[in-house]
């Protein structure tokens, strides 16, 4: 059964039901007419029984036994199955004629016993019907329900399974639609019905599933066209540096700046193959972060410190804001680390020479926040949505010159998620930006 189709399977369903159905149906409607039939039998030999003590007390004669018995004979030969009735007296003596108890107790018989007290004595009646007549209905009902439950079943499983493959047959159109889309046309969709049922709500889930599915394979082809992109430019930049330099011979401090050259475009290689390396590793899933209680203005502090080596060579200023008391986190310190330093030296490589940037730590009713604020060229409203997509840049200011691949911004934000915290941003063009992590309260 377990290869066996879904119709299929609906179908022996719905006959095995249906089969129980009949069952119960034919033994309940055998039940009411063996009692139905029954009953009326014994009301009738209730009724017989009645009318013989009505008899035997208006025509008992203390004085002529005989007339008794001369009128029951009569009313035996007057009554249906009159013959089938037995009165005796007190001393159990046969008063007229009447069936014997013998025949009386037969199966085929079904018999009532009363008594009935004339003269201070008591008269002994029994009275009986036969059961023949019933034995014949129930006969022929019985003829009846085995004969139809088969055909009522055989035509029920037919309509089954006729109506299962109705009912599955969108399904079936569903999953051949969906056999035709393919890598190459993911834009396709499934005609979703409009009838408000199950099939409706799945055609709605599988178009759901597919609009996902041509996103993130447009991310990955965008992102491979890119990580490509970005890999070609310094390793081409290695090949001219050393194809130049070997094309005839040159002085030592020509080769070792051509040298120096190529150590530089090899260590900007390895870190965007490590920023590479990471955001694969992060969509693939990774363990959550072990998580300590982390002090923030300290941390802070510590990482201003480090980015006014790079603030110093751009001739840019940094502040820290803090206050009093201590605001506390739960957090990876060497990924929180990370996080600030980013968003520290994407704001240093775009603040122009003179700038200010401030990192700042506030405490309010939604949690914890630190604050990367600059007073450079900012960002453009129609930009400001995309400024975590990855290798994504601002064309008036995210350029090469300024180095990176446009990645930081991306981890940043993945190591806040990690951190179940939210990285805004905000920024007005010739003004400045300011970075947000918005902490989830502690």
């Amino acid at each position: 059964m377990r290869h066996w189709s879904i119709g299929a399977r609906l179908t022996l369903w719905y006959s095995l039901v249906l089969l129980a159905g009949l069952a119960l149906f034919g033994a309940g409607v055998w039940i009411v007419v063996t009692h139905s039939l029954t009953t009326t039998i014994d009301e009738t030999l209730a009724a017989r029984t009645r009318a013989l003590a009505t008899e035997i007390q208006n025509e008992y004669k203390p004085s002529k036994p005989s007339h008794l018995v001369e009128e029951l004979s009569e009313y035996a030969a007057a009554t249906p199955d009159g013959n089938l009735t037995e009165v005796r007296d007190p001393q159990g003596i046969l008063i007229g004629e009447g069936v014997d108890a013998t025949t009386a107790s037969s199966r085929h018989y079904r018999r009532l016993e009363s008594e009935a007290t004339v003269g201070g004595q008591k008269y002994r009646i029994l009275v009986a019907a036969p059961l023949a007549g019933t034995e014949l209905t129930l006969r022929r009902l019985r003829e009846v329900l085995l004969w139809s439950a088969p055909a009522v079943l055989l035509i029920g499983s037919l309509g089954g399974y006729w109506m299962s493959r109705r009912a599955l047959e969108p399904v079936d159109e569903i999953t051949r639609a969906a056999q035709t889309i393919g890598i190459e046309n993911l834009s396709r969709r499934l005609e979703v019905p409009g009838a408000g049922d199950e099939l409706q709500r799945l055609s709605e889930t599988w178009n759901s599933m597919l609009a996902r599915l041509e996103a993130a394979v447009k991310r990955l082809s965008q992102f491979t066209a890119d990580a490509s992109h970005e890999l070609r430019t310094p390793i081409a930049l290695i090949r001219a540096t050393a194809e130049l330099t070997l094309r005839r011979e040159r002085s030592a401090e020509t080769y070792r700046e051509a040298l120096r050259q190529i150590m530089d475009d090899t260590d900007r290689t390895t870190r965007l193959i490590d920023d590479l390396l990471l955001l694969a590793r992060s969509d693939a899933g990774l363990p959550a972060l072990p998580m300590d209680r982390v002090e923030l203005t300290p941390l802070v502090r510590d990482i201003c410190e480090q980015g006014q080596i790079l603030a110093q060579e751009r001739q840019l200023e940094i502040s820290t804001e803090a206050p009093e008391q201590p605001v506390f986190v739960d957090a990876n310190d060497p990924a929180l680390r990370r996080l600030l330093l980013l968003l520290v030296d994407n704001a240093v490589k775009y603040t122009p020479a003179g700038g200010q940037i401030t990192v700042s730590v506030a405490m309010d009713t939604s949690g914890p926040t630190v604050t990367v604020r600059d007073t450079g060229i900012g960002i453009p409203d129609a930009a400001l949505p995309h400024v975590f997509e990855r290798f994504y840049r601002v064309e008036e200011s995210r350029n090469r010159e300024a180095g990176g691949a446009g990645l930081g911004l991306s981890i940043a934000q993945w190591i806040a998620e990690r951190h179940h915290a939210r990285l805004e941003a905000e920024s007005v063009v010739g003004r400045g930006s300011a970075f947000r992590v918005r902490f989830p309260q502690a």
